[in-house]
């Protein structure tokens, strides 16, 4: 009896719920990588879109915060009065233009 011959007798034939069992858990092994690569590039997709209006968010709290303190700036105050009421400062002359 040759080598090879031992070796298929011994490995395969008397051991073969290992080798079913190595052949299983490999596959079951390699499903479980591939479903946690997918989640991973789903994670990172996620994280990639919360930072993005993390940053929209930031932005519009900084506008929002400068305009708050800027209310209680006189300059700004006369601003908005020329701009949304028309109000004119006294000493300067308020010119309308017809279409």
């Amino acid at each position: 009896m040759g080598f090879l011959e031992k070796v298929y007798s011994e490995v395969i034939l008397k051991s073969w719920w290992v080798v079913l069992f190595l052949l299983i858990s490999y596959i079951g092994f390699d499903q479980g990588i591939k479903k946690r690569n997918k989640d991973i590039q789903n994670l990172n997709l996620k994280l990639s879109c919360l930072v993005n209006e993390k940053n929209i968010i930031s932005k519009r709290k900084e506008e929002l915060f400068f305009k708050i303190n800027s209310q209680s700036d006189p300059a700004w105050i006369e601003l908005v009065l020329m701009k949304e009421l028309g109000v004119v400062p006294e000493g300067q002359i308020k010119i309308h233009f017809k279409n």
